[in-house]
């Protein structure tokens, strides 16, 4: 995601003539970092409750995510207003994280509501932008970001199979001996998701504005 960003920046700062998001290339690696997001929340929910649903820590956790949702929307609404994200990555994974908890015992269950989820999405019987196109608000037609509950909360379901499955035992990485230091970004994602946009746009607007002065 951080590398997304910065070429998207590097683009909104009319440095490069990358089509970021959608052109060829760039939209597959989007798919691909959404569905490593999705999967690690449908995995989490599992690894994070297997013994024992913690409702404390899972409503913190939650609070947490629904906060910097709402903090993205306002600023997003403010800066960047015909273009604001009102459902993008943090909405989402607030609203799959409800949607799931009942799920994270039934690995079964979660893997073909998952495969059924992807299914009515492929075959065109629910819209990406559903539930949005059955409200009547001014929403923007092409927010900077937007996470479409189908078919990516699929993705989540599959993760919690995929979860179940390395609680089980079977962790093709669980042999490697990777130091603290490199799993740092990873046990802190949220506040990196938060902070590297806001740091990345004050360092390119200050180059920005030094350029067009000089």
């Amino acid at each position: 995601m951080v590398v997304f960003h910065f070429a998207y920046d590097l683009r909104f700062f009319g440095w490069v003539d990358w089509n970021v998001p959608n052109g060829k290339g760039w939209r597959e690696f989007r798919y691909v970092i959404l569905t490593l997001f999705f999967v690690s929340v449908g995995a989490s929910l599992v690894l994070g409750n297997f013994r024992k649903f913690n409702l404390k820590m899972f409503l913190l956790r939650l609070f947490s995510i629904a906060f910097w949702a709402a903090v993205i929307s306002l600023f997003t609404y403010y800066f960047f207003n015909a273009n604001w994200i009102f459902f993008g990555v943090l909405h989402f994974i607030a609203v799959a994280s409800v949607l799931c908890v009942p799920l994270i015992r039934k690995p079964i269950l979660s893997l073909l509501l998952g495969f059924v989820a992807v299914t009515l999405f492929n075959i065109g019987l629910v819209s990406s932008k559903w539930p949005f196109n059955l409200i009547s608000l001014s929403l923007p037609h092409s927010p900077n970001d937007y996470v479409a509950i189908f078919p990516w909360i699929g993705v989540v379901l599959f993760g919690i199979a995929i979860g179940h499955v390395l609680k089980s035992g079977f962790d093709p990485f669980a042999k490697w001996n990777i130091p603290n230091n490199l799993t740092l970004l990873g046990r802190h994602s949220l506040a990196v998701y938060i902070l590297h946009q806001p740091i990345f746009f004050a360092l390119f607007g200050t180059i920005y504005w030094f350029s067009s002065s000089v």
